[in-house]
């Protein structure tokens, strides 16, 4: 596997971006999107697995993740439409064909939402995320129950993202309609509930999988390994030598 880095243009930001190069390759693609306040080293061990496996990937530090490399600010959910659609558009100039959106918490929002715009893209992975979610986290920023870590990121906290989500996903589900989603619930997730992920499955059009890993919310990637990989591996098996 190689690994390098490289930073594209995305709207009024800069977009830093990881690619793993597969040494037998599957022409499968992953773009890859980490959660609020973390970076792309948040899912590094995923990626890496599946590019051991013949994927190719492409993981991105979102816009105003203090964490990450790209810098900017995070002004509006849009920014990281755009973010992750720039990295999807940079894979197709190298040469990517058959491309899947993949993502953990907000950026499984954001991996739903761009396959959901873009009917080129084969379909989507979101891992621990949820629909319905703003007044859950308004709740427990306000009792202090978990620090969501507002100020790890240049603009705007967790819950005033969140309240952008549901309208977005709303439009995104109905786009991925006929194109196979994976969603993967964290059996120990402290930030996403069981109910809002079964919500976000319920709405989701056919062909789609729910899978429940044993893991809490941060290391859900991680623990997506296996499952990520055999979802994948069942579409696209490896050829015969």
């Amino acid at each position: 596997m190689q690994v390098s880095l490289h930073r594209i243009d995305a709207g009024f930001n800069h977009v830093a971006v990881l690619a793993y190069e597969a040494r037998r390759p599957r022409d499968v693609t992953l773009v890859v999107g980490h959660g609020y306040s973390s970076s792309k080293h948040n899912l590094d061990m995923l990626c890496g697995f599946l590019a051991s496996h013949g994927f190719a990937v492409y993981s991105l530090d979102f816009p105003g993740h203090k964490l990450g490399a790209g810098g900017g600010r995070l002004r509006s959910a849009g920014d990281l439409l755009d973010a992750m659609a720039a990295v999807v558009a940079f894979a197709r100039e190298r040469g990517a064909a058959t491309i899947y959106t993949l993502g953990h918490s907000m950026g499984a929002t954001t991996a739903l939402c761009v396959g959901g715009a873009d009917a080129a893209l084969a379909g989507a992975i979101a891992i621990a995320t949820g629909y319905g979610r703003p007044s859950v986290l308004d709740a427990l920023a306000a009792r202090g129950v978990v620090d969501l870590r507002a100020s790890y990121v240049d603009g705007l906290s967790l819950p005033e993202l969140a309240r952008e989500w549901d309208p977005l996903l709303d439009r995104a589900l109905a786009g991925l309609a006929g194109r196979p989603t994976l969603f993967i619930a964290a059996e120990r997730d402290g930030m996403v509930s069981r109910a809002s992920v079964d919500e976000l499955f319920g709405r989701a059009p056919e062909p789609k999988t729910l899978v429940t890993v044993d893991s809490d919310h941060t290391f859900a990637g991680d623990a997506s390994r296996s499952a990520v990989l055999q979802w994948l591996g069942a579409m696209h098996p490896r050829r015969a030598a």
